[in-house]
């Protein structure tokens, strides 16, 4: 949510704001007028530039290329950093703006100490590898990250928001299963 805040003398004072997900201008006066559409606390999650939603199986080829979805993809090439998992579970595919965000807060979380912060972000960016899909969107993941998190054959493709992650089929399956539950209970929790 953007926020323009226009000035014309203390009684015209208003804030503005933009809720992308509807479109709309929402305006809160300085009086402590209510917003004409409150938003919920997610509402002030910045929207990612990408947006991944959905899941969708694809075969590897030969040269393990995979093919990102067309609703997925632009249509010119377009560079990610691919990062396995911790515990080797998927490959998590991010744009390098995403990850430099994810680097930055990490070197400033003060809840991590100064030795654990430089340890971490030596194994971050050791482990991570640039990628970049071409103007068809076949990604070339390199041999190494495909051994280590087993993928091969038909795989699962993920969305999460602005990021998306590819899955050896079998373990997403599993994984699926096993979360279901989870995703049951928040959605019951939040009225979904």
């Amino acid at each position: 949510m953007r926020s323009l805040r226009l000035r014309g003398g203390a009684a015209n004072e208003h804030n503005f704001f933009i809720d992308r997900r509807f479109g709309k201008w929402l305006k809160v006066g300085t009086s402590g007028a209510k917003w004409i559409n409150p938003p919920r606390r997610m509402d002030f999650l910045p929207l990612p530039e990408r947006f991944y939603a959905g899941e969708f199986r694809h075969s590897l080829d030969e040269k393990n290329r995979v093919t990102i979805p067309s609703r997925w993809r632009r249509d010119q090439a377009e560079e990610f950093i691919l990062l396995p998992q911790a515990n080797h579970q998927f490959l998590l595919v991010i744009s390098p703006e995403d990850f430099a965000r994810m680097s930055s807060a990490v070197e400033s979380n003060e809840g991590v100490s100064a030795r654990d912060r430089r340890v971490f972000l030596r194994q971050l960016h050791s482990r991570a590898q640039h990628a970049v899909a071409d103007r068809q969107g076949r990604l070339v993941l390199p041999e190494e990250l495909c051994r280590k998190v087993g993928l091969k054959g038909e795989v699962a493709l993920v969305g999460g928001r602005g990021r998306f992650e590819i899955w050896n089929l079998q373990r997403w399956k599993r994984a699926h299963e096993e979360e279901t539950p989870t995703y049951e209970h928040v959605a019951n929790v939040i009225g979904l």
